[in-house]
């Protein structure tokens, strides 16, 4: 409600500059390989490169029609209530882990496909905006079908490794 100093500022746009493209996750080799390195130990199966990239374009295309996404744990929890047919991505690097830990049980139990995917931030700015999210659940449309079934006949066929 009061006036910004300037140093406020400065280092606002600092914080703009070097976030860059702040609207699409980065798929880079070094950068994601980074990224894998840090999720949690239930991180699995967890989404390589390409598998990444596809599933930030269709949460891209599922989050401009609005009506077809959900985020948050309290949203997703409903759908897979409701036996809605989906994809659950899930953030990988989410602590503490007790938070979202109960979902892939779910997710087996319904046979809902589900991934996770190494950074949260990653998961935020694929839906379009900077906050964080930690599980988004995509439900089929006809405006990205193609990519959709493209991307559930893949996870069907991702195995989960035994510890």
């Amino acid at each position: 409600m009061g006036k910004r100093n300037f140093d406020e500022t400065l280092n606002d746009s600092a914080v703009s500059e070097s976030a860059g493209d702040a609207t699409a996750p980065t798929t880079e080799k070094d950068e994601y390989q980074a990224l894998c390195e840090k999720v949690n130990e239930i991180a699995q199966p967890l989404a390589n490169r390409k598998l990444a990239k596809k599933l930030y374009k269709l949460i891209k295309k599922a989050s401009i029609g609005g009506k077809t996404i959900r985020e948050g744990i309290k949203d997703v929890q409903k759908e897979l209530r409701r036996n809605e047919k989906g994809i659950c991505i899930l953030a990988g690097n989410v602590s503490p882990i007790d938070v979202y830990s109960h979902i892939p049980a779910i997710c087996e139990e319904k046979e809902i496909p589900y991934v996770y995917i190494p950074s949260r931030e990653q998961l935020g700015l694929a839906v379009g905006h900077r906050r964080p999210s930690i599980l988004i659940y995509v439900k089929p449309s006809a405006d990205y079908q193609e990519l959709y079934d493209e991307i559930a006949e893949t996870l069907h066929h991702l195995t989960v490794d035994a510890a």
